[in-house]
């Protein structure tokens, strides 16, 4: 169950990604079918309501349709993103150490070094 809140972020925030794990279907808990540390980029702006995830060669732009705590893991903040070809779920924990984008074919698992806010 997912508890929508308003304004859990308010200004922009650049989380600097470690390390990623993919894993694709059948999903396996744990298992990373693709792994590496590319330089990549979560950019998250809940004032204008969206996420652009940067991994590898990929850029991914979203709209945040709702957000709220996890009821299962009140540790972590659940988004539900858009954009014209799918709908899918982000989660951040508290930390802001762990990312996860929940596609229907794949997990994308991000590690995150120190994230920032960003300038406006």
């Amino acid at each position: 169950m997912l508890l929508i809140t308003g304004g859990l972020c308010a200004q922009e925030q650049v989380f600097n990604v470690q390390r990623y794990c993919i894993d694709e279907e059948p999903f396996k808990k744990g298992e990373c079918d693709r792994t590496g540390n590319e330089y990549s980029f979560v950019f998250l702006d809940s004032k204008k309501s969206n996420v652009v995830f940067f991994l590898t060669e990929m850029r991914l732009k979203y709209k945040i349709v709702k957000s709220g705590v996890f009821s299962f893991d009140p540790n972590y903040t659940v988004y539900t993103l858009e954009n014209e070809k799918e709908q899918i779920e982000m989660r951040i924990n508290k930390q802001n150490t762990k990312i996860e984008f929940l596609y229907p074919n794949n997990h994308i698992y991000l590690t995150v070094g120190k994230s920032t806010k960003a300038v406006n």
